[in-house]
């Protein structure tokens, strides 16, 4: 027996719960990628290169550039951090990037 259709408001709202699932697996796989989260940090070696830095990660739900609104220099765990608050400006989603300033290496 085959399946009956689904009207066009039960399909909608289908397409709809399978958009928010995949959003909120894209976020969990972010949390994984460096940069978004304290114990990922990025390390940089200036603080000049925390906004260029930032603007190079894709977004994670629509890989749009983000848009940088302010950073913060913060201590989490007892580690400074730069703490970079970005906008996407394709979709709006709002995060903050972390990143860790070290010494540069001399050879």
């Amino acid at each position: 027996m085959a399946k009956k259709k689904l009207s066009a408001r039960a399909a909608r709202r289908a397409s709809d719960r399978d958009a928010e699932k995949l959003t909120r697996d894209l976020e969990r796989l972010a949390l994984l990628e460096p940069g978004h989260t304290p114990g990922r940090a990025i390390v940089l070696d200036a603080a000049s290169q925390v906004e260029v830095a930032a603007r190079a990660i894709p977004c994670p739900r629509c890989r749009g550039l983000f848009r940088v609104e302010d950073h913060t220099a913060e201590t989490l765990d007892g580690v400074r951090l730069r703490v970079a608050k970005v906008v996407c400006s394709a979709c709006g989603a709002g995060r903050l990037l972390y990143f860790r300033l070290g010494a540069a290496a001399l050879n």
